[in-house]
C-alpha cells in the first residue's frame, strides 16, 4: 500500500509541476531559514553547558551607584573562603584583553620562536590567565601531568595539551613539564602540568594559566593590589580580579547571598549615598548578560535570539499556509478522484494517508533544495552569523533536526487538506459538486491569505520605523568630534610606561599626515576608566557616581568638547583638578555650571578642585542615558592615544600610507605587539551594531515573508483564473473590457491587503514601542510608515495578482467556451 502511496503522490506531483513548484519553493525557503536559525540558536545556548556542575557555578559580580561589574575586589575571595558556608570552592583570575607575545627559547639546535597569543576577534578573554589553584577545583579539567597544587608556586604555568604542541611540537605530554616560556621578553615561567582541551563552547577558553603566587614574586605586584579594599574601580580591566564560586550541593543561593552582601556592608562600606551590592550571577547567564561591564567574553543577545527562534516558526508558518491554500484550492479538481475512491472502499484514513504520502514528498524535496541553500545562504549572511555556527548535514544532531522538521512540515501542511479531501461525499464527488462546505474553504483560504500578508506588513512596518531610529543615532550630535580621528587603545598596559608612551605620542606627531595627538586613558565614545563617588560637601552632603575620563591637558581641545563655564585642565604630574560635564553639576545640585566652577569634590577623602564644565556628550549609545562624568589628568593611566589624521585634500590612499607609517612608528616602539586601531565614527557606528544587524536581520525577513506570500497569491490567483474561465469569456463576449476584468479578478485580494494592514498595524506599533523603550533617546513613531507600508504591500498584490488577471482578461473567449 505505501509503495501505492508513493506511486500516486509522484503522478499528482508531476501533473501540477507549477503548484508543485510554489509549494517546494516555498517550503525550502521556510525550512532553510528554520535550519540556518536553528544552527545559531543551538550555537549560542550550547556554551558552558558541558560542565558537570555548572548549575553550582556563579561569578561574583557587583554593582555601585547603578552600575554592574563583574570584577572584584581583590581580597574578597579570600574572606570568602573563610567566613562563608556552603562554599564548596572558589577562584580569583585575572583576564586579559590581549595577551603578550611568548617566546619559547632555543633547545639545542633548535631556534628561539615567538608566538603571539592575541586572537581579538575570536578570544575577547585571550589565550591566558593568571589563576590560583581554585580554577582547577570550580571547574573540571582532566589533567594528563601535574595536578592542581602546582598553582600554589611561584613562575609556572599550566597549559592545555592543545597549546603545548602549537610550544612545544607533538611530543609525550610528560615531555612538557620543565620545558620553559618567556612572556613579554621578562617573565619566565616553567611549565608545571598539562591539561585536556575543552572541546565543547565556552566563555572561559584560556589555555595557559600563569600561578597566582607569580604576581608576588614578579613585577605584576605593581600593577595588583591583592590587599586593596579601597574600591574605586580605577584602572583597566586588567587591574582587578574575576572571581568564581562553587556552591556545596543542596546550598541555597539566598543564605550565601546575604552573607556576601553583610561582607560588603563591612570591610566595603555599603551606605545610602555610596550603595554597594554584591551578585552572584549564575554560569548559564554569561553568555548572554550584557548588565555586567566586562571585557573578558562575548555577550550573544537572548532577545535577538528569541526574535529569530520566532521568525524561523514565522517563515516555515508562511510556506506551510501557501501549501495548504494551494491544496485546498485544488480539491475541487480532485473531487471525483476521492468520489471513486469511496465508492471502491478507501475510508476516511486511507485518503489521508495517501494525502500525506503527498505531502510528505513535497516536504522532502523541499528540505532536500533547503539543504542545499544553506551553505550559500550562511557563506552571504556569515557578518551575522558567529565564527563557530557551521552546517554539518552528516551530525547526528542535523539529521535529528531535519528528520523533525520534515515531520512537523509534513503534520502542519498536509492535515488539514487531507482532512478535507477526506471528508468528501462520494456521491455528491461523482456529480461534480464534491466540494461540501466550498463557503467555509474559501473563507479559509481569505484567512491564510490575510494572515501572510499581516505578518508581511508587521516586517515592513517594523523595518522602516527600525530604520528610522537607527539613522537618528548615527546622525546624532555626540557632543565632540570624530571625523578623521583613530584611537590606538591600550591592550597591554600592564607592561607599559608613561616614558614609553610619550615616546610614541612625539613620534606620531612628527608624520607629515598626522595633525593632532593626545593622550588619553580612553576615548570619550566609551565608558570611563572606571566608575566612582564623588562627594559635594556642604549643609546638606551630595554624594553621586560618576565616570572618569583620563587625558592630558589637550584631551578636552583635541575632541572640540565646548567648555560652557571655566577652563580646560593643565599640565601636572598628578591628579589636581576636574573637569566635569552639565549632567554631573546637575546631579551635585548646582543651578548653574558656573556655580560648579571653584567646588571641592571628594574622591576617597581627597580634596579636588573643579575647575570647569564641559557641554554633555554621550558616553554610549542613546540606549544609556548621559552619566555624570569627570575628567582629569592622571598620566599613570594614559596609555592610549588620539590621532587626528591631517584629512583635508587627503585622498583614502593618503591615509593608508599614514596609516602604514604609523604602524612602522609603532612597531619600533613596541616590536613584539601587533599595531592595533580604530576609527572613531567607525567605533560609533559599532555601538549599534547589534540594532544593526537586527535591522538587517528584519529586512531580510520582510524580502523573503513578501516572496513567500507573492507566491502563494500568484498560485491562487492562477487557480482563480483557470477556475472562472467560462465566466470571464462569458463577460468578455457580452462586452467586458479588459480592465473591467481585471479589476473584478484583483478586487478581492486587495480587498483583504487592506484587511491586512487594519490587523498589521497594532501589532507593529506595539512591537516597534516595545524595543524603542530600549533606547534613552529615541524618536517618536511616525504615523505615515503605515499607510506607505499598506500603500507598498498593495503595489506588490496588484504586481502578482496582475498578470494573470491580465492574462486571462486577454484569452480568446472561444477556446473557454469551445467545449460548453
Amino acid at each position: 500500500m505505501l509503495r501505492n502511496y508513493f506511486r500516486i503522490a509522484w503522478r499528482i506531483i508531476s501533473r501540477n509541476r507549477l503548484y508543485t513548484l510554489i509549494s517546494v519553493a516555498s517550503l525550502a525557503l521556510g525550512i532553510c531559514g528554520c535550519i540556518v536559525i536553528w544552527l545559531v540558536a543551538h550555537y549560542e545556548l550550547s556554551f558552558d553547558k558541558f560542565h558537570p556542575d555548572a548549575n553550582r557555578i556563579y561569578r561574583l559580580g557587583n554593582a555601585r551607584n547603578g552600575i554592574k561589574s563583574s570584577y572584584i575586589i581583590p581580597p574578597m575571595p579570600d574572606v570568602i573562603r573563610r567566613t562563608v558556608p556552603g562554599v564548596e570552592a572558589v577562584t580569583t583570575f585575572f583576564p586579559f584583553r590581549g595577551s603578550p607575545p611568548v617566546t619559547v627559547p632555543a633547545v639545542g639546535k633548535k631556534p628561539a620562536t615567538q608566538f603571539s597569543t592575541r586572537v581579538a576577534d575570536q578570544d575577547p578573554l585571550g589565550d591566558y590567565i593568571i589563576a590560583d589553584e581554585g580554577w582547577f577545583r570550580v571547574f573540571n579539567y582532566q589533567w594528563l601531568v601535574g595536578e592542581p597544587v602546582a598553582m600554589r608556586l611561584p613562575f609556572t604555568v599550566v597549559l592545555t595539551e592543545g597549546k603545548a604542541r602549537q610550544y612545544f611540537g607533538p611530543l609525550p605530554v610528560e615531555s612538557y613539564v620543565g620545558r620553559e616560556l618567556i612572556f613579554e621578553d621578562s617573565l619566565r615561567l616553567r611549565v608545571a602540568g598539562i591539561v585536556k582541551d575543552w572541546k565543547a563552547n565556552t566563555d572561559l577558553p584560556a589555555t595557559e594559566f600563569i600561578s597566582f603566587a607569580t604576581i608576588d614574586a614578579s613585577f605584576l605586584k605593581d600593577k595588583r593590589h591583592m590587599d586593596d579594599w579601597a574600591w574605586h574601580g580605577g584602572g583597566p580591566s586588567w587591574i582587578w580580579p574575576q572571581c568564581f564560586i562553587k556552591l556545596a550541593k543542596g546550598v541555597d543561593t539566598g543564605g550565601v547571598s546575604a552573607r556576601l552582601q553583610a561582607i560588603g556592608r563591612q570591610v566595603v562600606g555599603s551606605t545610602p549615598k555610596r550603595p554597594f551590592q554584591v551578585m552572584l550571577e549564575p554560569l548559564a547567564d554569561i553568555h548572554f548578560n550584557s548588565d555586567y561591564s566586562d571585557d573578558s567574553t562575548r555577550k550573544a543577545h537572548l532577545p535577538t535570539l528569541y526574535m529569530l527562534m520566532g521568525i524561523a516558526v514565522f517563515i516555515l508558518i508562511l510556506g506551510t499556509v501557501n501549501f495548504v491554500n494551494l491544496s485546498t484550492a485544488q480539491s475541487i479538481q480532485r473531487a471525483k478522484e476521492i468520489g471513486v475512491r469511496k465508492v471502491l472502499g478507501s475510508g476516511r484514513s486511507s485518503i489521508m494517508g495517501q494525502f500525506l504520502t503527498e505531502t510528505a514528498v513535497i516536504t522532502l524535496l523541499a528540505v532536500a533544495v533547503a539543504a542545499l541553500l544553506v551553505s550559500p545562504v550562511m557563506a552571504y549572511f556569515r557578518e551575522y552569523i558567529p565564527a563557530g555556527v557551521h552546517f554539518r548535514l552528516l551530525e547526528p544532531s542535523t539529521l535529528l533536526f531535519l528528520l523533525a522538521i520534515t515531520a512537523i512540515t509534513t503534520l502542519l501542511a498536509g492535515f488539514y487538506p487531507g482532512r478535507v479531501l477526506a471528508g468528501y461525499l462520494p456521491i455528491l464527488s461523482l456529480k461534480g459538486g464534491a466540494a461540501q462546505g466550498g463557503k467555509e474553504k474559501w473563507l479559509l483560504r481569505k484567512s491564510l491569505i490575510v494572515f501572510q500578508f499581516t505578518i508581511s506588513l508587521v516586517f515592513i512596518i517594523v523595518s522602516l520605523l527600525m530604520g528610522n531610529q537607527i539613522r537618528y543615532m548615527l546622525e546624532t550630535d555626540y557632543g565632540f568630534k570624530a571625523n578623521a580621528i583613530v584611537t590606538v587603545q591600550d591592550s597591554y598596559g600592564m607592561y607599559d610606561t608613561t616614558t614609553t608612551i610619550k615616546v610614541l605620542e612625539q613620534e606620531f606627531k612628527r608624520l607629515p599626515g598626522i595633525a593632532e595627538v593626545t593622550r588619553e586613558a580612553k576615548a570619550p565614545i566609551d565608558w570611563g576608566i572606571s566608575v566612582t563617588s564623588v562627594e559635594r560637601k556642604g549643609k546638606k552632603d551630595i554624594t553621586t557616581g560618576v565616570s572618569l575620563y583620563y587625558g592630558n591637558e589637550e584631551y578636552i581641545p583635541f575632541y572640540g568638547m565646548r567648555i560652557v563655564a571655566g577652563r580646560n585642565i593643565t599640565r601636572s604630574d598628578t591628579l589636581t583638578e576636574w573637569v566635569i560635564n552639565e549632567t554631573a553639576t546637575r546631579a551635585l545640585g548646582f543651578n548653574r555650571p558656573a556655580d560648579a566652577v571653584g567646588q571641592l569634590l571628594y574622591n576617597n577623602d581627597k580634596a579636588i578642585p573643579i575647575v570647569g564644565v564641559v557641554a554633555d556628550f554621550y558616553l554610549e549609545s542613546l540606549k544609556y542615558p548621559i552619566l555624570p562624568i569627570v575628567i582629569g589628568h592622571v598620566p599613570g593611566f594614559e596609555h592610549s592615544l588620539g590621532i587626528k589624521l591631517a584629512s583635508a585634500g587627503k585622498s583614502p590612499e593618503d591615509v593608508k600610507k599614514t596609516l602604514a607609517a604609523m604602524e612602522k612608528v609603532y612597531k619600533d616602539v613596541y616590536p613584539h605587539r601587533p599595531f592595533e586601531y580604530a576609527f572613531l565614527d567607525e567605533t560609533i557606528a559599532n555601538l549599534y551594531e547589534t540594532e544593526q544587524k537586527t535591522a538587517a536581520l528584519v529586512r531580510v525577513v520582510m524580502i523573503l515573508a513578501i516572496f513567500i506570500s507573492c507566491m502563494g497569491l500568484f498560485g491562487l490567483a492562477l487557480f482563480t483564473a483557470r477556475r472562472k474561465s467560462a465566466e470571464i469569456s462569458i463577460r468578455k463576449v457580452l462586452g467586458a473590457t479588459t480592465a473591467d476584468i481585471a479589476t473584478l479578478l484583483n478586487r478581492g485580494f486587495i480587498g483583504l491587503v487592506l484587511l491586512s494592514l487594519l490587523i498589521a498595524s497594532p501589532i507593529a506599533w506595539w512591537l516597534t514601542h516595545r524595543w524603542l523603550q530600549d533606547f534613552a533617546y529615541r524618536t517618536p513613531i511616525a504615523w505615515w510608515v503605515f499607510p506607505l507600508a499598506g500603500a507598498g504591500a498593495i503595489l506588490i498584490a496588484l504586481v502578482t495578482v496582475s498578470f494573470q488577471s491580465i492574462r486571462a482578461a486577454m484569452a480568446n473567449p472561444i477556446k473557454n467556451l469551445r467545449t460548453e
